[in-house]
């Protein structure tokens, strides 16, 4: 066991956080922490780190336990490069290979006769030995690995002190991923990563190698990753065994249970209270009653089931149906700053399908998705809409939003043909309810921001979608809420999301932003994933499956053929170098070469020559990956 909480209480003055709550954390332990925003996930990481203090009950941690924290929006600073400061997790590794070159050298100085040369070579085997144990020669192959896993290459040579606010978070991140300590403590680490770098760190973080704490909204990261579920709510948490999906199940068997049991015992309480009420004035069943009384006093009353709080009700609705092709794009191009995204596009959207833009961050889709949405004279001919097409459009910086306005006017200034009744019953579907109506919309949180930007769209008779990261700032309740509503929707959905699990429930189909081209497949996210898995297990036959629409040309599609090729190519050479690298080391501290130099010097010159290949083939795989 590396950590128990027992009886732990914690509370912001008045207010319990979490009572009497007991839990263990084991060794290989995978833990996701839910529970709906403002619960406790936060602070529940806090007190199991020790930056905060638990108010009652105790916290145990095994001796000598190594813990990494990585906080929402964490202000990691340096001024080091990115790279830099990722290879300090590696100084006591990058001193031993230092001195090994230091002792090779003295080595190749020396006379082979002498005492001091055999104390070189012995010192020399002992500093290589150490070097393999610690996998010494491979930190920076390690290093950029996780740089380039976390999409963070690009900023390699930037000095972290310059970094924006994500992409410190994300550079603390990578430094916690090198450090590997026993127990990672990680506080929304899902937050803005684009679908391949989530990929990348579920499959990094899935080796068992470190003990795992994490919050995330991410379904599709929960369900991949977690083996034990904690559930924050009514000032308790209740642990689950199982992935996200085997918890919602296990979570509902639990309260029925609970609600069937306290229905029954409620039935024999009423029971016996009927017959204490009938038969405690007789006296010839005085003393029944009186016996009655006494079980009923000693009965261990089964407290109601807690229900969770209502989630919001949204629901979408159209009263007209548009034409077969609500949505196409037509030689399209898109670029900003001097900087082209996608050239000449073609696409076609069906009527009622729903289509899920992916791409990496900065490819384009929020980009693409606003352009369609703002009808620009521009685009005439470019951007075509079917007849009897009309939109409604989420912007994720919820831009069309007043500050000023109270929330209430917000919404019936928008639609004036409603009355005071049915904005205020819109909104309480959304659950702004009473004292939310007379807040001005700019202080409202994230959440509720999104909850009002999609109550504007309800309102509307919208038979085509356009959302872009309606997430953002919900709670798992409200997420599943909107995810079954658009499920219910039988209008036209195009969308951008980083929440893989609300993707995979939605999309009819996955468009791909990349290579400056949209590229189109059918099924959900798991069908593309399937797809890609395919496609990088064979480089030699490209599939082409029946039901995928691309639109690349041949020279993409050949480019990047020959980019994977190449990519196999020197994950080969590296491998090959690697091992020539390691047997080198072996043969110069083996004392036959050891002692003879005229054996010793080629066997250094060709170790110099293979760390310089080794850092080309690996700059080269790097930037092709």
């Amino acid at each position: 066991m590396l950590v128990q909480l027992k009886d732990a209480v914690f509370k912001y003055g008045d207010v319990t956080i979490f009572n009497n709550v007991n839990l263990d954390v084991n060794e290989g332990d995978n833990i996701g922490v839910v529970g709906a925003n403002g619960a406790g996930k936060s602070t529940l990481l806090s007190c199991i780190f020790g930056e905060l203090q638990l108010f009652d009950g105790s916290l145990f941690k095994r001796n000598g336990l190594t813990i990494g924290f990585l906080k929402q929006n964490c202000d990691f600073n340096s001024d080091n490069t990115l790279f830099d400061e990722m290879m300090t997790v590696f100084s006591r590794q990058t001193a031993l290979i230092d001195e090994i070159n230091r002792t090779a050298i003295e080595m190749s100085q020396a006379d082979v006769s002498s005492a001091k040369y055999k104390s070189l070579a012995e010192k020399y085997h002992r500093l290589t030995v150490e070097a393999d144990v610690s996998d010494a020669y491979n930190v920076e192959v390690k290093v950029k690995t996780v740089i380039n896993g976390m999409g963070m290459s690009e900023f390699s040579g930037r000095v972290v002190s310059t970094l924006s606010g994500g992409e410190k978070t994300k550079a603390a991140l990578c430094k916690l991923l090198l450090q590997r300590p026993e127990l990672m403590i990680l506080d929304e680490p899902t937050n803005h990563l684009d679908y391949k770098t989530l990929d990348w760190l579920e499959t990094f973080l899935s080796d068992k190698k470190s003990t795992l704490i994490v919050v995330s909204h991410d379904r599709y990261f929960l369900d991949k990753l977690c083996n034990t579920i904690w559930d924050v709510q009514h000032s308790g948490i209740n642990a689950y065994k199982g992935n996200y999906t085997k918890y919602r199940i296990l979570k509902a068997e639990r309260r029925e249970n609970q609600q069937r049991e306290y229905d029954k015992q409620q039935k024999e309480i009423a029971k016996l209270q009927d017959y204490i009420a009938r038969n405690k004035v007789r006296a010839s069943t005085a003393d029944m009653a009186k016996s009655r009384e006494k079980t009923l006093q000693k009965m261990e009353i089964i407290e109601a089931p807690k229900r969770d709080e209502q989630p919001p009700r949204f629901k979408f609705g159209y009263s007209s149906e548009p034409s077969e092709f609500p949505l196409t794009l037509k030689n399209l191009s898109l670029g900003y700053d001097n900087k082209q995204l996608f050239n000449n596009v073609n696409m076609e959207i069906r009527r009622g399908q729903r289509v899920a833009l992916l791409g990496l961050n900065g490819a384009g889709k929020s980009t693409l998705i606003k352009r369609i949405a703002s009808s620009n004279p521009q685009d005439l001919g470019k951007i075509v809409f079917g007849k009897n097409v009309r939109t409604g459009y989420y912007d994720q910086e919820n831009v069309n939003l007043d500050g000023k306005l109270r929330v209430l006017d917000q919404l019936w200034f928008d639609n004036t043909k409603m009355s005071q009744t049915e904005v205020r019953s819109l909104l309480a579907l959304v659950t702004l309810g009473a004292d939310d109506v007379y807040k001005q919309v700019s202080d409202l949180s994230g959440g509720e921001r999104a909850k009002l930007g999609l109550a504007m769209i309800m309102a509307k008779d919208c038979n085509l979608l356009l959302l872009d990261e309606p997430t953002n700032h919900l709670d798992l309740p409200s997420r599943e809420a909107l995810e079954e509503a658009l499920k219910q929707y039988t209008g036209t959905l195009l969308f951008v999301s980083h929440d893989r699990y609300f993707v995979n429930a939605l999309a009819t189909q996955i468009a791909v932003i990349e290579q400056g081209a949209i590229i189109v497949h059918n099924g959900n996210y798991d069908d593309y994933l399937q797809l890609s898995k395919s496609t990088q297990t064979s480089v030699k036959t490209e599939p082409t499956p029946v039901k995928a629409q691309t639109y690349r040309s041949p020279k993409q599609r050949a480019e990047q053929t020959n980019r994977a090729k190449r990519i196999k190519e020197l994950e080969n050479v590296i491998t090959e170098l690697e091992r020539e690298i390691a047997e080198l080391n072996v043969k110069i501290a083996s004392p036959d070469t050891a002692s003879d130099y005229s054996k010793l010097a080629p066997v250094l010159d060709r170790l110099n020559q293979a760390n310089i290949e080794l850092e080309g083939a690996l700059s080269e795989w790097e930037s092709l990956s």
